[in-house]
Formats: structure tokens, sequence, C-alpha cells
């Protein structure tokens, strides 16, 4: 009963004003629910297109700036979301494996591993802790993507490979149905970023994860690091481009 009352005058509390704003003038725009929400993720075609996820599997989507929303699952928790840089309605997400929509969220394909290799699904603990199990499965694991500006069918993925504890970078040129290592990776990359100002084939890529980044060339032939400047021991870093200079901070 005394819990009863309390929660009673915590909203009469509220109501009366009792409670200031949040720093910064934040507001709570949803969606709301039992566990913390990831990976905010706006289209770079219409800015009223928001993708989240939380971390028990399911995700969500809004199209109107985050005043509704609708909750989709891709079976596994997301660990990223990636527009088709020149297809508006074309979304990639890695849920267990990379997924991807091409009606603008509405309905998700499995890109990698292909359907017809699956073998099963290997659940640790709960259904937030699953895997999919696949042969032929030569990437592993993605961890970080990248789309080629120039062609949507070239992608840049970060892998890793459970089984052997390596790391490696990939890329596909027609749309992930075939893959090619380009290197081998220090340890796991989370980002991906592709120089805007490179042209052609061999693009210049940058890698980073939790305590590294490196400039590397998209292609095997030519590949190469950049070393940077830590400013802190936070995992935060900074990459501007530019057509004569590079310069990066973590």
């Amino acid at each position: 009963m005394a819990s009863f009352y309390l929660r009673i005058a915590l909203t009469l509390f509220a109501l009366a004003g009792g409670i200031e704003d949040r720093p910064g003038n934040f507001k709570i725009i949803g969606p709301g629910g039992g566990g913390a929400m990831f990976h905010p993720t706006i289209s770079p075609h219409d800015p009223n297109t928001v993708l989240l996820n939380c971390d028990m599997t399911g995700a969500y989507i809004s199209h109107d700036g985050g005043k509704s929303w609708r909750m989709f699952n891709l079976r596994g928790v997301v660990e990223f979301f990636v527009f088709d840089p020149r297809d508006k309605n074309t979304i990639y997400a890695e849920a267990g494996g990379l997924w991807r929509s091409q009606d603008n969220g509405e309905t998700w394909n499995l890109v990698y591993p292909k359907p017809a290799s699956l073998k099963g699904v290997k659940m640790s603990s709960d259904h937030s802790d699953e895997e999919l199990i696949a042969d032929p499965n030569p990437l592993g694991s993605i961890s970080a993507m990248a789309i080629d500006p120039e062609n949507s069918k070239v992608f840049y993925v970060a892998a890793r490979n459970r089984a052997k504890d390596s790391y490696a970078l990939y890329t596909s040129g027609d749309g992930g149905e075939s893959w090619v290592k380009v290197d081998d990776l220090p340890r796991l990359a989370t980002r991906i970023y592709v120089n805007p100002f490179s042209t052609g084939t061999d693009k210049s890529l940058v890698v980073a994860g939790l305590d590294f980044i490196e400039m590397r060339s998209a292609s095997p032939a030519a590949r190469g690091k950049f070393p940077c400047r830590r400013q802190s021991r936070l995992p935060i870093f900074l990459w501007v481009f530019s057509r004569k200079h590079r310069q990066c901070f973590m």
C-alpha cells in the first residue's frame, strides 16, 4: 500500500513541474521498454526515418521523426544499421547475419550467410544470444560495414572468425553474393568509413575498433596503415577527409 501512495505522489510531483527538464533540453520521443536502446541511425535520404534497437532482439523504425514507431525482429540483437547511399528504400542490418530491406524497412531478407547454407541455430543462454550455424561460412560474424558511395553493390565488412579467433576485412562487388578477403585486422573492428574523395575500385578506407584505427586500401594489392594521435582513453575518434590532407584523433 505504501508503494501505491508513493507512485501517486511521484506522479503528482511530476505533473506539478517538480521534475526539471533534462540537461540540454533533450526530450524522450520513444520507444521505451525493458532494456537499453542502441545504434540510433538516421537515414541520409530522409531525416524522419530513424532506426534503433534494444538489447533483447527487438528493433524499431520510425518514418515520422519519432512520433510513432514500429517494432520488428530479426531474431538476433542488431549490431548496426547501414543505409544504402544511393537507394533510399534499401537498408542493411546485422543481427546474427546480414539482413537487407528493399522496401524501407517493411520486410527483411537474409543476405549473409546465404539461407541455403544454414544448418541450424545455436542459443547459448537466451534469445538475445543466438548464433546462426552455416556451412560454408568463410566470413564468420560481421561486426562493421560500409557501402561504396559510388556503387551500392560494393560492400566493405569487418568480420570475426570465432573458431580461429581472427579478424579480417572483406569486400563484395555483387551486393553480398560473393566475398574476397582484403587483409587481416589486428582486433575487432566496429566502424568502417569510405573516403568520399577516393575514386575507382581502389577506395581508401578507415577501419576502427575500440582501441585501434587504421587507414587501408580496399584493394588487397595496395594496403596501408595510418597512425593516429591518441587524445584520451575514451573510444572516440574523429576522421577528417579532404582532397589533400588526412588527419584523425582518438
